[in-house]
C-alpha cells in the first residue's frame, strides 16, 4: 500500500463540553429540523433509503451507417454493417430503434428532427452515428454521404456548410425533454479508418442529462474495421453490440461505456482507446432510471470483477492485423511530406502508437529526415511502452544493434520474446537470430515452426485494395542490418 509521504497533520479531536441537559435538547431541535448544524455539534443523520430505479418505459435510437460517400476516396467499407448490427443489439433491450444508412447531411438533419419529435419527453434517447466527421474550431461535424471533397481537404466552411454539427444533435434532444440522452460516435477515421488524418473529433462537454461516448480518444482516428480474418464491423461496433448483449440490467451506462473501453484498447493493442463524457444525474442503465446519485462500479454489480474483454478474440485479432500495421508504417515511412508528417505528428500526441512508431522509422531511415537514431529510439519506446508489438521490435532491432541505445542482446532478446508472444512474427524471427548470436543452440524444429508461420501468413503485406510499395522488400523484416546468417554477429 502507498503511504502519503507529505501526511496532513491533523488537529486534535475536541471532546463534547456542553452540559447534558442542554446537548439533549440541542439534539432535539436538530432532530425536529428546528437549528440549522453548528460546527461544535455533531449530529448523526438518519440513513436514506436507496433510490428505487424506476423502468425507463419510454426508449428511442436513432442508428445511422454511413459508408458509400459520393468520392471514391472517401468510401468505407463496414459502417452499414456496423449500424446494423448496433440496430439489432438495441432492439433485444426493447429500444424503438429507427435504422437509417447512407444518408446526405440534408437527410440527416430531417432523420434527427423526426427523431426528436417522436422521442418527446422520453426516458431515454441514443443516436449512434458511424461514418466520417471531423472536428474544426472544436466543434464535431458529422458527414452525409454527399461530401463532395476528399475529407483531407474539408476545411471550416465547408464543415460549417456540408454537415451534421453534433451541438445540433444535441439541442434537438433537449426541446424535447428527453430525460437521458446518450450520444455515440464511431467516426474519424483514415486510410483504412474512418476521419481525417490530421484531426480526430475533439472532447465535448456534455449537457446535463446528457452522455457522449467516442469510439477513440480525442484527437485520435478510430479503425474501419479488423482486417480480413476478422469480423466485417468496427472494433467499436463489435465490442458495443457483444457488450450490450452480455449486459446486467442493473448496470449503468457509465458501467458499459468503461467496459467497452477495455474491450477495444485490448483488441487494437492500445491503438485506439474510446471515450466518453456524462453528465448523467442518477443512475441510468439501458432499461431503467434512478433519481438518487449511485456510484458506478465496473461490472454492474459491487463486488463483482467486470466482463473483460475476450482475450482469445482479441488476442486473435491482433495477431491478424500486425502485418497490416507494419505494412502501415513502412508505407507510411516511404512515403512522407509536410501535411503526411503533421498528420503523424498529431496523432502520435493524441496517443496513436502507429503514428508513434512510424515517425521512429521516419528518423530510423533517414530518407526525409535527417537520420537520428536516438530519437527513432524514444519514438519506438513510447509505442512500446504501451506494449506496441510492431514498436518492440524495431526497438529490440536497434539495441541489438547498438543504434541509438547501448548494444544489448538481453534487452533485444526481451523485446523480441514480449513482441513474439503478442503475435508478431518479424519478432519471431528476429528472436531466433538474437538467440543464435547470444550462442544459445540452435533448435530446427523450433526454426522450422516459425519459418512454416511467416510463409503461410507473409509478413508486411498489404490488406487487400492497399497499394504496393515500390521497392520494399516482400518481407520487411529483412532488411539488411538486421537479419543476418545464424549465429554471426
Amino acid at each position: 500500500m502507498k503511504t502519503n509521504p507529505f501526511p496532513i497533520a491533523m488537529p486534535p479531536v475536541m471532546p463534547l463540553t456542553l452540559p447534558l441537559s442542554r446537548r439533549r435538547l440541542l439534539a432535539a431541535m436538530l432532530g425536529a429540523g428546528l437549528l440549522p448544524l453548528h460546527a461544535g455539534v455533531a449530529a448523526k443523520s438518519a440513513p436514506t433509503a436507496a433510490p428505487t430505479a424506476a423502468p425507463a418505459k419510454h426508449r428511442y435510437a436513432l442508428v445511422i451507417g454511413n459508408a458509400r460517400y459520393a468520392v471514391p476516396a472517401n468510401a468505407l467499407v463496414n459502417p452499414v454493417n456496423d449500424a446494423r448490427l448496433i440496430a439489432e443489439s438495441l432492439r433485444k433491450r426493447q429500444f424503438d430503434v429507427t435504422l437509417l444508412t447512407d444518408l446526405t447531411t440534408a437527410q440527416m438533419e430531417d432523420a434527427v428532427d423526426e427523431f426528436a419529435t417522436r422521442a418527446k419527453d422520453a426516458d431515454l434517447a441514443l443516436v449512434y452515428f458511424a461514418g466520417h466527421a471531423v472536428a474544426v474550431d472544436d466543434v464535431n461535424y458529422l458527414f452525409g454521404v454527399d461530401l463532395a471533397l476528399p475529407l483531407g481537404e474539408v476545411r471550416i466552411r465547408t464543415a460549417q456548410q456540408s454537415s451534421l454539427s453534433l451541438k445540433r444533435v444535441s439541442q434537438a434532444l433537449r426541446r424535447s425533454d428527453v430525460r437521458a440522452r446518450l450520444m455515440v460516435l464511431d467516426a474519424c477515421r483514415t486510410n483504412l479508418t474512418r476521419g481525417a488524418p490530421s484531426a480526430g473529433l475533439v472532447h465535448t462537454v456534455p449537457a446535463g442529462g446528457e452522455l457522449i461516448a467516442f469510439s477513440t480518444q480525442p484527437g485520435a482516428t478510430a479503425e474501419d474495421g479488423f482486417g480480413n480474418d476478422g469480423p466485417r464491423h468496427s472494433p467499436y461496433a463489435y465490442y458495443f453490440a457483444q457488450g450490450l448483449d452480455d449486459l446486467p440490467a442493473s448496470a449503468p451506462v457509465e458501467n458499459f461505456f468503461k467496459q467497452l473501453t477495455g474491450d477495444v484498447q485490448v483488441a487494437t493493442a492500445y491503438r485506439q482507446i474510446p471515450h466518453y463524457a456524462s453528465s448523467l444525474v442518477g443512475t441510468v442503465t439501458f432499461t431503467s432510471l434512478a433519481d438518487g446519485q449511485t456510484p458506478a462500479v465496473p461490472g454492474g454489480k459491487p463486488g463483482q470483477a467486470g466482463r473483460g474483454p475476450s482475450p482469445t478474440l482479441g488476442r486473435d485479432l491482433i495477431k491478424a492485423r500486425m502485418s497490416a500495421w507494419e505494412f502501415e508504417i513502412e508505407r507510411g515511412a516511404k512515403y512522407l511530406d509536410e501535411p503526411r508528417l503533421a498528420s503523424l505528428q498529431a496523432r502520435a500526441k493524441a496517443g496513436d502508437v502507429v503514428a508513434m512508431t512510424t515517425l521512429g522509422l521516419i528518423a530510423e531511415n533517414g530518407e526525409h529526415v535527417e537520420q537520428d537514431y536516438k530519437a527513432a529510439a524514444r519514438w519506438y519506446q513510447r509505442a512500446a511502452d504501451q506494449g506496441f508489438a510492431p514498436a518492440q521490435t524495431y526497438l529490440g532491432e536497434l539495441t541489438g544493434m547498438g543504434r541509438g541505445v547501448p548494444k544489448n542482446y538481453n534487452v533485444a532478446e526481451r523485446l523480441f520474446r514480449e513482441a513474439a508472444e503478442a503475435g508478431h512474427r518479424r519478432a519471431a524471427l528476429d528472436l531466433l537470430d538474437v538467440r543464435a548470436r547470444m550462442g544459445e543452440p540452435m533448435d530446427p524444429r523450433e526454426w522450422m515452426t516459425v519459418l512454416q508461420d511467416a510463409a503461410l501468413n507473409p509478413l508486411g503485406m498489404p490488406a487487400p485494395g492497399m497499394p504496393q510499395i515500390q521497392g520494399l522488400p516482400d518481407m520487411p523484416w529483412m532488411r539488411a542490418p538486421v537479419m543476418r546468417t545464424p549465429g554471426r554477429p
